[in-house]
């Protein structure tokens, strides 16, 4: 195979191989479960103070000392549960998609957890708030977290967002990662059949890769591919092409002219089932007259 091809197909290697799911990680259950074990907990023990003061079996007013470390603490706790949810489920990140509810959902409540069970803690600490030293302990925290959930929930982004705006310079690769043909998360109702880019090369000119999907019915065991090149090229065109590793077929160069190209793919035995076959694609410019 020619040079040419053989950057083809590692681009549409490296591509296949970026858009392949992670491995789920290790830290995520556990830290999944220890994040609402925490906002459990917090909230637990200031319903259960707040449900005392009410109840009247809690009525003498508490330290200063003890009103401010239980302030520190509880504030310290919300805050580190955030923290490390988003680094184990950063919204960014490329999780497969079964990952998306835990996130949002667990997300959520982590963050309006946490925040609900401060206004419960300065609540059972303060009450009935007879002395305005305890709420200028306890208000400052509570508005700040406010923002600080904000900035919780806005950290990530986008969760499910398809491609990022691309950088000048890098918008042909951000186009390749989103039109993969062989993504196995694309729906059925927008499969890509063919998929075409240039590249200029600076020896030969300009060379067109591929990706070409050929469909075979119960019983077919021949496909014919039709490929348009728009604009076409300046020379007629040098066609290699292979089945991608894994399909069993051959692939014949019908006929290759500037505008398009004419492909027969052939199985070694008819199929048995609805099948596809997937094949890579190189047109290279023959040495001659421009037309």
């Amino acid at each position: 195979m020619s040079a040419s091809y053989s950057l083809a197909a590692n681009v549409s290697q490296s591509v296949r191989n970026e858009l392949a799911p992670a491995p789920r990680r290790l830290p995520q259950n556990t830290t999944f479960v220890t994040a609402l074990t925490v906002v459990g907990l917090l909230n637990g023990v200031g319903a259960l103070i707040v449900g005392r003061r009410l109840a009247g079996a809690l009525s003498q007013n508490l330290p200063l000392g003890m009103v401010l470390l239980t302030a520190l603490v509880a504030t310290a706790a919300a805050s580190c549960t955030r923290i490390a949810w988003r680094r184990v489920f950063p919204l960014r990140q490329n999780h497969p998609l079964e990952d998306s509810r835990v996130n949002v959902w667990g997300g959520r409540l982590v963050g309006f957890g946490s925040s609900l069970a401060l206004p419960l803690l300065a609540i059972g600490c303060c009450y009935p708030g007879s002395r305005t030293s305890e709420w200028l302990i306890w208000l400052p925290l509570l508005v700040a977290d406010t923002f600080w959930r904000q900035s919780f929930f806005d950290s990530g982004g986008t969760l499910l967002k398809l491609a990022e705006e691309p950088d000048e310079g890098t918008e042909e690769i951000a186009t390749i990662r989103f039109t993969d043909p062989v993504a196995d998360k694309l729906s059925q109702a927008e499969e890509i059949v063919q998929q075409l880019f240039r590249v200029r090369d600076e020896d030969v000119g300009e060379v067109i890769y591929g990706s070409l999907r050929a469909d075979f019915q119960p019983g077919e065991r021949r496909a014919v591919l039709h490929v348009g090149f728009c604009p076409p090229v300046a020379h007629l065109p040098e066609i290699e092409a292979e089945p991608l590793p894994g399909f069993d077929a051959k692939v014949k160069v019908v006929q290759a002219l500037a505008h398009g190209a004419r492909l027969e793919v052939r199985l070694p035995t008819p199929a048995s089932e609805s099948t596809h076959v997937w094949i890579d694609m190189a047109a290279r410019p023959q040495a001659g007259p421009a037309l």
